[in-house]
């Protein structure tokens, strides 16, 4: 059986005013939550979740996909704290990121034609909406003192991300979190 790779186009987010923010806001969630926390180097957002995708396919796709894999300038903010679904029902606690200048959602939109012509059905009924996920609530306790006690970071400008890069982004799934890792071209693909 040929081994397979589990991958999706996102973007790392290191951004030092979120980082500072992060262990203030798991202190202040765990009296209300059971989580499993994005450790601080893994924080990305997502534009294309690909899946099992069998190794021998990597190169072709990364070839594809190269022309848009590289560093954007742009105005991308990350403001506030949302959960999905909703407040009532929390299992994803993300910080929202903001397309002030539109070149995010462009850049969206051509890898997924490029990833559509490649042969992937993708979520297009969805809107884009970016966001970097911080922690899969397991259990929540109570859903309004959650909310009540993440209050001041509701609304809370952690700052701008002067540029992003898309990458291919390969996911090994482990017991103890995900480990990720950028797919770059000039790195022989090998386990």
């Amino acid at each position: 059986m040929e081994d397979r790779w589990r991958l999706f186009v996102g973007c790392f987010v290191h951004h030092d005013g979120l980082a500072s923010a992060y262990h203030h806001i798991i202190q202040l969630a765990q009296p209300f939550c059971s989580a499993k926390w994005v450790e601080p180097a893994n924080l990305h957002f997502t534009f294309a979740f690909l899946g099992n995708l069998p190794r021998s396919l990597v190169p072709k796709l990364l070839k594809a996909l190269s022309p848009l894999l590289h560093p954007y300038p742009s105005q991308l903010e990350l403001t506030g704290l949302g959960v999905f679904p909703h407040w009532n029902a929390p299992r994803v606690l993300y910080v929202p990121v903001e397309d002030l200048d539109g070149q995010l959602s462009r850049v969206h939109r051509e890898l997924h034609q490029i990833l559509r012509n490649f042969g992937f059905a993708l979520e297009d009924h969805r809107p884009f909406t970016p966001h970097v996920t911080i922690a899969r609530l397991k259990h929540v306790r109570s859903p309004e003192r959650l909310r009540m006690t993440l209050e001041p970071y509701l609304r809370y400008h952690f700052g701008q991300l002067a540029q992003f890069e898309p990458l291919l982004i390969r996911s090994i799934l482990r017991p103890e979190g995900p480990l990720y890792s950028a797919v770059l071209p000039d790195i022989p693909i090998a386990e």
